[in-house]
């Protein structure tokens, strides 16, 4: 792989959508979180904001060319950064444009981030986003464009555990999750595709397992109140298979220099750490 074949700058958009209400409702419940707020249309769950924009941002990441993938050994997500610059509503249109933003380069491999931007009718911002997809493999050239947003865990915060909830996963997990999201990856939904690619079955998307541990964050982070986040981060290090638990932990953070509230969190399955680098910050009460 080579950082230096990765075309930065290339766009896609504007595509508008639309936030339908029973689309949010299939989205909530395809994530195991049946919120009254959810159901009742008096909140959105925080990652559905990954839905729109699905599309738009699958053709610009789905794009690179192959002298920059070759000797990839695989992919995924790899980390994800969501702004809530405005909240979401039944019914908002959603006009988003999607961009290639930077590649960074690791041990790992290459992280190619895509920016994802979603105004409304009146040209407001509504969600900023920074999805990133990894190559695994041996990769040369440096990284490359601007810097992304840090939300390395902080160690320190350790000594400030908020609560730790166990969320279990169904078997049919993946299939509910495609079905409300749009992301039918094969290795999601075909254990033959997953077993090709060396997993023993298939296994969660990566935005399924953040979407299940949101239950979590609203709950420890956002005091119950969905609308309270601002801003939801983290790296996928591990998969989740359909039917094993997740457990998330929350720790305290404190202020944010932006007036916000900052919580760090991790989650883990089946022994594996699966959600590391987490970062919520929230609106304060009163």
């Amino acid at each position: 792989m080579d950082s230096t074949k990765i075309p930065l700058g290339e766009s896609a958009g504007p595509v508008t959508n639309y936030a339908d209400a029973d689309e949010i409702v299939a989205f909530a419940l395809a994530i195991n979180d049946p919120n009254p707020l959810y159901l009742t249309g008096r909140a959105v769950p925080p990652t559905y904001a990954l839905v729109p924009i699905f599309d738009v941002f699958r053709s610009v990441a789905a794009s690179l060319p192959p002298e920059a993938t070759a000797g990839a050994r695989g992919g995924g997500h790899g980390e994800h950064d969501l702004y809530i610059r405005k909240l979401i509503t039944p019914g908002m249109a959603l006009h988003t444009t999607a961009e290639r933003y930077s590649a960074v380069v690791s041990k790992a491999g290459i992280n190619t981030f895509t920016k994802v931007t979603s105004v409304d009718d009146d040209g407001e911002l509504v969600i900023e986003q920074y999805w990133s997809a990894i190559m695994a493999g041996e990769a040369t050239g440096p990284s490359r464009g601007p810097d992304m947003p840090d939300h390395t865990f902080p160690e320190e915060a350790r000594s400030r555990p908020v609560g730790t909830m166990i969320l279990p996963t169904t078997r049919d997990q993946t299939f509910r999750y495609a079905g409300a999201s749009g992301d039918r990856s094969a290795h999601h939904v075909s254990d033959a595709a997953a077993i090709k690619g060396g997993r023993p079955r298939k296994f969660n998307q990566g935005a399924c397992t953040l979407g299940i541990t949101t239950r979590a964050l609203v709950a420890f982070a956002a005091g119950g109140d969905p609308g309270r986040i601002r801003r939801l981060a983290v790296r996928f290090s591990r998969y989740v298979y359909p039917g094993n638990d997740i457990e998330a932990t929350v720790y305290d953070v404190g202020p944010t220099p932006e007036g916000l509230h900052a919580y760090a969190f991790e989650a883990t399955s089946a022994g594996d750490t699966v959600l590391r680098h987490g970062l919520v910050e929230v609106l304060p009460l009163g």
